[in-house]
C-alpha cells in the first residue's frame, strides 16, 4: 500500500474506508507505547483536535498515534530505526 504523498489525516480517512484491520501504534496517557490490531472507524474533532475511534473501542488522539497500518505519523518520522516492535 503506497500512500506516501497523502497527508496523514487523509490516510486515517482512506484507512477508514478500505475497513481493514492494521497495526496500530500509539502512545496512551501514561506515555506506554500501546501496538494493537484494529479498523479505523471514523475520526472526529470535538473541539480538542481530532480524535480516531477504534473498532477495538479505543478513542485515540490523533497527535497520540505512532504508525498506523505500517506509516508513521509526521511527528513520529524516523522511529522505525527504534521501534522494537515494528514488523510492517
Amino acid at each position: 500500500m503506497e500512500t506516501t504523498c497523502l497527508p496523514f489525516a487523509s490516510y486515517l480517512e482512506d484507512l477508514i474506508q478500505q475497513r481493514q484491520y492494521v497495526k496500530v501504534q500509539y502512545f496512551s496517557e501514561l506515555h506506554e507505547l500501546i501496538t494493537l490490531d484494529a479498523l479505523f472507524v471514523t475520526l472526529t474533532d470535538p473541539g480538542d483536535g481530532p480524535l480516531a475511534l477504534l473498532s477495538s473501542g479505543e478513542q485515540i488522539a490523533v497527535a497520540q498515534l505512532v504508525s498506523a497500518g505500517g506509516r508513521f505519523a509526521p511527528a513520529y518520522q524516523g522511529y522505525e530505526l527504534y521501534c522494537e516492535t515494528c514488523d510492517f
